[in-house]
């Protein structure tokens, strides 16, 4: 199965085509330019690069979330757009599933994958997974937690074990992670969210696990920062 996937959970911008578990291509920038900006050429660029046309895709798959609001919400149009007129099937992963898929098959790593991207106001959000020989288990659903919750939750739960900080909220994180030796970076190609993980999954996944487009939605974790502020003036 071929399959196209997106990912705009993060300032960053992915797209990727695998066939039946081969990457076939793969685009990602992380400039300062907007998802609106770059999106849409990003994956006219891929498909003339991989010499194939739209029809030519069996299955669309995206990251709906959770992340940043606009660009979830630019990722899921995007899939939609590209999949409504032909009724394609769609594929939907979380971001920090994203994050696990890419180090799925990553030679010599076993250990706790800690998925992370800032919430903003010291909360992250957070997924956390067991890799072991390549299999994934979710050991914590994906949530909006504070930093030093997180941290002790860590340190207290996973003492001893083989911590990796994943995702474009790592870095930060990492920050308020001294003396905590078994807690490391990802490697800098692997540290951001991007599609070629999920579009491999996706590809050598059954299409009766996939999603009519219509039934596509976002996954939010909390109310945006605009709906949080109009609740507070509405109370006032």
């Amino acid at each position: 199965m071929r399959v196209l996937a997106l990912d705009c959970t993060a300032k960053s911008v992915s797209a990727a085509i695998a066939e039946d578990g081969k990457l076939i291509c793969e685009s990602f920038l992380n400039i300062n330019l907007t998802h609106s900006e770059t999106l849409l050429v990003l994956c006219e660029q891929l498909l003339s690069n991989a010499k194939l046309g739209i029809n030519q895709i069996d299955a669309f798959c995206v990251t709906a979330g959770p992340g940043s609001f606009t660009g979830v919400r630019i990722g899921i149009s995007a899939i939609k757009g590209m999949a409504l007129g032909g009724d394609t099937p769609v594929f939907s992963f979380s971001a920090t599933e994203a994050m696990a898929l890419a180090f799925k098959n990553m030679p010599g790593f076993n250990g706790v994958l800690c998925g992370l991207m800032d919430a903003r106001c010291n909360q992250f959000y957070n997924g956390i997974f067991k890799i072991t020989n390549g299999e994934i288990t979710r050991l914590e659903n994906d949530r909006v937690i504070m930093a030093d919750d997180l941290l002790k939750e860590l340190v207290e739960k996973y003492d001893g074990q083989n911590i990796i900080l994943v995702g474009d909220g790592a870095k930060l994180f990492f920050e308020i992670c001294t003396n905590c030796e078994n807690i490391s970076l990802s490697p800098e190609h692997l540290l951001i969210q991007r599609a070629a993980g999920i579009a491999i999954e996706a590809s050598l996944s059954s299409i009766e696990k996939a999603l009519s487009p219509k039934l596509l939605q976002p996954i939010y974790l909390r109310k945006s920062q605009a709906e949080r502020e109009r609740e507070i003036k509405n109370k006032e």
